[in-house]
């Protein structure tokens, strides 16, 4: 018997039939999924038109008179330069330090492992403020970190600005690391060991080009987590030094010019949604946990 005499003969399964309970169903989770979006989709709407949308007496809109104060606009610019320098700079410390990191918890089986895994998930759930509130203790109280303060300098500096998203991001991008290394198969490792590769010419020649994506992936998100932080940098840089993107919306919004808050606050939703649909596209679809 040929396959297409297999394929004639072969059963067919019959058609489940949809009963009004299963619409019922269907009904309920795409109301859901309408409701939910499209709550998210008006206020990402009202974020975007705003700045466009003059609500004071003047009929200019916000973005131009925005455009035509040079202090605004210094200051501005000023705090995209500061966001983007300081983030960047996070993003690769967090690269740095969190690639080894995540590929211990990935591969090895050690006293405390659970204990470290558990730290990564804590930073991440945690209120930012009390990151922030605890950087400015140990930096402020400790005599290690007192030192390192009168040292280096990180308290009401671009330092501490770095050390602060740092904090932050490099939890989150520990996870997405994990992730893209669980996902690499250690036979592949094994097999190139048995070929007389070293442990580090297996994870750089092996693991390190599979896990790539996830790798590019979890930096990108780590600088966009960096550059959205906002508590823990008013905390330990303040409003002088620490005028990033965050800082800069809330400074406004305090004076209450609204409108420049919300052209400051659209600016972050562009470039979270950059970095977002970035990192979907280079490894975001792996499980984080």
């Amino acid at each position: 018997m040929t396959a297409v005499d297999q394929k004639r003969t072969a059963p067919r399964l019959p058609i489940p039939k949809v009963t009004g309970v299963e619409v019922l169903f269907r009904v309920a989770l795409f109301s859901a999924l309408f409701v939910y979006c499209g709550f998210i989709f008006s206020l990402l709407l009202v974020d975007a038109l705003l700045p466009f949308w003059s609500v004071e007496e003047s009929s200019v809109p916000a973005v131009l008179r925005f455009w035509h104060n040079p202090i605004a606009r210094a200051e501005l610019i000023g705090s995209v330069r500061l966001s983007v320098t300081t983030a960047t700079v996070t993003a690769l410390l967090a690269t740095l330090l969190g690639v080894p990191t995540a590929y211990a918890l990935s591969r090895f089986r050690f006293p405390g492992a659970v204990v470290v895994d558990t730290v990564v998930d804590l930073l991440i759930v945690i209120p930012p403020l009390i990151v922030g509130l605890t950087l400015v203790a140990v930096f402020g109280q400790t005599a290690t970190g007192k030192w390192l303060n009168d040292t280096i300098g990180f308290l009401y500096t671009p330092k501490g600005i770095v050390v602060a998203q740092f904090a932050v991001a490099s939890a989150l991008a520990v996870r997405v690391f994990k992730a893209a290394f669980d996902q690499v198969n250690p036979r592949f490792e094994q097999v190139a060991r048995s070929l007389g590769a070293s442990p580090a010419y297996a994870f750089f020649r092996v693991t390190l080009p599979l896990a790539k994506n996830g790798l590019l992936a979890g930096t990108v998100l780590a600088w966009a987590r960096a550059v959205g932080e906002f508590a823990p940098v008013l905390v330990v840089a303040g409003t002088d030094v620490g005028k990033v993107l965050p800082v800069q919306a809330f400074l406004n919004m305090s004076a209450g010019n609204i409108e420049l808050a919300f052209l400051v606050t659209t600016l972050m939703v562009l470039v979270s949604a950059t970095a977002l649909l970035t990192f979907k596209r280079l490894g975001g679809q792996v499980y984080i946990w």
